[in-house]
């Protein structure tokens, strides 16, 4: 007479099947969890405040956190303002979608409770407490509005709305 055998990896993955189920019953999110790979600093979301590059021969911008994109949307704003930006915005929008980009995905360990947050909610509360950003996405909107920056700039900056709205 054979029994039949479960083994632990079976029942593993049965129990975790049907946790996840009663949780979908619920309606509840999936908490997010901080690991090392997946969690980024407050210090890469910020970006350091008085890093100037030399962006253009008499333009000067931050590079990297909410501080960098400030400027680079500042500069997007007024670009009719600088002659010597020649491709249209194209370069800073691009810059704009690859740094948003690599929020994507992160967490951030939030020091003081303990709760661990997406990358995307700190970088959009972190911009509007800073002293030249209003709300990320209607900034972003406000420059899509402007008739100077090429479509493939105006381009890019939609997918930075779509790569904030995604989260």
């Amino acid at each position: 007479m054979n029994k039949p055998l479960i083994n632990e990896r079976d029942i593993r993955k049965s129990l975790k099947k049907r946790l996840l189920e009663i949780r979908d019953e619920k309606g509840q999110e999936q908490p997010q969890r901080c690991l090392t790979s997946n969690v980024i600093s407050l210090d890469d979301i910020t970006g350091l405040p008085k890093d100037f590059k030399n962006y253009t021969s008499d333009l000067f911008k931050r590079n990297g956190g909410i501080s960098g994109m400030v400027d680079t949307l500042d500069i997007l704003r007024t670009l009719r303002l600088h002659p010597n930006i020649s491709d249209g915005g194209e370069h800073l929008s691009y810059d704009l979608m690859n740094h948003l980009n690599g929020f994507r995905k992160k967490n951030y360990l939030d020091e003081t409770n303990g709760d661990c947050l997406t990358a995307m909610d700190k970088v959009i509360e972190l911009y509007k407490e800073n002293e030249h950003g209003e709300d990320l996405v209607k900034d972003i909107e406000k420059v899509l509005a402007h008739t100077d920056p090429t479509p493939r700039a105006k381009e890019y900056l939609k997918r930075c709305l779509n790569l904030i709205k995604e989260k």
